[in-house]
Parts: structure tokens; C-alpha cells; sequence
């Protein structure tokens, strides 16, 4: 608590966050990603590109716009629980989800991580790397004074913009 900031200004209101928490995960569903990979329709999917090994999403509560996820479609909770071809191959898919970040959003920076462990942040139990851009524009008013991120399109926006240069990603794998 700040002396003279009230803990609601720190926040913008999103009442639509709340019923999608409220309602969850089902309880038969023990891996989202997983449940992606199967086309369960109780999951939101945001496929840009999926193949046999992985497949490259938006994440659906970005940490700003643009935010992408490269994740294997074998499911494993570490580096080192992936064969060589499926290491290799994923970050080949991020070394070209780089370059359509580049191309599509033109961030000043990218932001790629993994969280391997709840302990680190992991808030999904399966492998993936989150790829974020960073834009030179992100210290505005409302960041820097408020410690509020605001996005500046829709989901579906940031899906069709990246949707028509996803042919960055064919042919990752030659």
C-alpha cells in the first residue's frame, strides 16, 4: 500500500476475467495445452501454425500485445524431458516466431522464457515458451504512473494481423 494511492487505482476492471476463472478449467481437464492439442472445445485455442510436434498460439491473457506461445504437443515438464528432434524443432519454430513478431508487431525487443516449475511462474504444467513482444511505446501514463498495462487491440485483431504472415513459419523444420 502507497501512501496516497488507493489500491483500486492500480487496476483496470475486467469483469469478463472474472466468469472465465470463476468457471475454470474443467476438472477433467488436467493439461489445457493438451486439451488444445485435442481440439476440446471447453478450451480457447488461438492456433497461428500446428504441426505433428508443436503448435504457435496467442496467449489469451497476453502480458502485452503480440504475445505468442511456441509449445510441444508431447507433453513434458522440462527441457530435459524432450527427445532431440522435438528440442530441435521447437526452437527452430521460435527463431521464425521471432522473426514474425519482427515483421508483424516491429517491437523495440522480445521478451522469450520459459517457467519450469510453479516455484518459477509456471502457471500451465507443460512445457512452452512465452515470447512477448516489448514495444518502445510501453511507458506511457498509465504503466509508469498507474502500474496499469493497457492493450491496444483485440485478441482477434493481433490473430488476423499475424494470420496473414504465418507463411514465416512454414518450412521451420528443413
Amino acid at each position: 500500500y502507497m501512501t496516497g494511492i488507493r489500491p483500486y487505482e492500480r487496476y483496470l476492471w475486467s469483469p469478463e476475467r472474472k466468469d472465465y476463472e470463476d468457471e475454470g478449467v474443467p476438472e477433467d481437464i488436467n493439461c489445457v495445452f493438451c486439451a488444445q492439442i485435442e481440439d476440446d472445445k471447453r478450451v480457447t485455442k488461438m492456433t497461428l501454425f500446428e504441426d505433428e510436434f508443436l503448435m504457435v498460439e496467442l496467449n489469451i491473457f497476453p502480458y502485452n500485445t503480440g504475445h505468442l506461445l511456441v509449445v510441444p504437443k508431447r507433453h513434458v515438464n522440462s527441457l530435459e524431458n524432450l527427445r532431440d528432434e522435438e528440442r530441435n524443432r521447437l526452437f527452430a519454430m521460435v527463431q521464425k516466431v521471432e522473426k514474425l513478431q519482427r515483421e508483424v508487431r516491429d517491437p523495440a525487443g522480445i521478451d522469450m522464457g520459459m517457467n519450469i516449475g510453479e516455484a518459477a511462474g509456471e502457471s500451465i504444467p507443460h512445457l512452452h515458451v512465452q515470447m512477448v513482444p516489448i514495444y518502445e511505446k510501453d511507458r506511457g501514463f498509465m504503466e509508469t504512473s498507474l502500474g496499469t498495462k493497457v492493450m491496444k487491440e483485440s485478441l482477434e485483431e493481433t490473430q488476423e494481423k499475424y494470420l496473414e504472415e504465418t507463411d514465416i513459419l512454414e518450412d521451420y523444420w528443413r
